[in-house]
């Protein structure tokens, strides 16, 4: 079980932070303007625009700094990300955990920021959420029960219960455990690092984006031969943006869970597409094809 981190009121200060790939700044100013009209005081970390190589948010060094910074000020009450892409990989091995470890605070994004999640966990035995980002799910902005759903997790809000329809369930069943996932690219690329974070009798969700359905079907392969798919209590699997048709997908999905006797929930709303329902990495979750729905059972927070 992880620790909780504190939660985030209305009033808090964040600041978003860019430690993968460059932002356009009239997305990030559109995106904070959101933020902010919840009651929120938003702070830039200094290379959100920056581009290194073309595809990073300044070099290594730059994102680091940044990172380190905020998370060793005690000013800021949650980490928000600009956006995914790569490179929060390449700077796993400079964070300050000890500052992780001594004051948990919301660490909120999902894709590339998946690797931050793994680590966290980890080194710091922290919870964190797979969840909305500025350059894309502040910019476009949220429907009323995602943002209600992000508010109430982080006030410390529970049990809550997100349904689903008929057409979600690939298999059927009813299972209890702890949350755990994220990108599955970033998940398969980080097996067998010191930042290989997998819950054996856990609830693993997953999303992707831009993946053909031969390498959805490589890296669940590589999961499958590393032992990892026959120790799980249930799957639930977001949105696989631009991963091939969905006759493909339920294909790969019925044979690689088919005799696995677990529920296998899809399409859920969270992912490359935007409006992303937060998900608590560490977090107690129930999953019931039954009721259709899927539980927050205790505070994904401390009280």
């Amino acid at each position: 079980m992880l620790i909780p981190p504190r939660p985030l009121t209305r009033n808090g200060h964040v600041v978003v932070l860019a430690i993968s790939s460059p932002s356009e700044m009239p997305r990030i100013e559109a995106g904070v303007r959101a933020i902010e009209s919840r009651g929120l005081r938003v702070t830039l970390a200094s290379n959100i625009d920056h581009r290194h190589r073309g595809y990073l948010a300044g070099n290594d060094d730059e994102r680091l700094e940044q990172l380190n910074h905020y998370l060793r000020s005690d000013d800021i009450d949650a980490f928000f990300f600009a956006r995914g892409g790569y490179g929060a990989m390449r700077i796993l091995d400079g964070i300050d955990y000890a500052a992780i470890t001594a004051n948990p605070r919301p660490i909120i994004g999902f894709s590339d920021i998946t690797a931050l999640h793994q680590a966290v966990a980890i080194n710091c035995g922290v919870g964190s959420f797979h969840g909305p980002m500025v350059n894309l799910d502040w910019f476009e902005g949220l429907t009323p029960d995602i943002e209600q759903w992000f508010w109430s997790m982080l006030a410390g809000e529970a049990p809550l219960t997100h349904p689903f329809d008929d057409d979600q369930v690939v298999f059927e069943g009813e299972a209890e455990g702890i949350l755990f996932g994220g990108c599955l690219s970033l998940t398969t690329a980080l097996t067998a690092t010191p930042y290989d974070f997998w819950i054996d009798d856990g609830i693993w969700f997953f999303e992707d984006v831009e993946e053909s359905p031969y390498r959805i079907d490589r890296m669940l392969t590589h999961l499958r031969l590393a032992g990892r798919l026959q120790k799980i209590r249930a799957v639930v699997i977001g949105k696989l943006k631009g991963c091939g048709s969905d006759a493909e997908i339920e294909a790969l999905f019925h044979e690689f869970f088919g005799s696995s006797n677990i529920p296998v929930i899809r399409d859920l709303p969270f992912g490359h597409h935007g409006n992303n329902l937060l998900m608590p990495v560490g977090g107690a979750v129930r999953v019931s094809s039954r009721d259709r729905t899927l539980t927050l059972l205790h505070p994904a927070v401390k009280p």
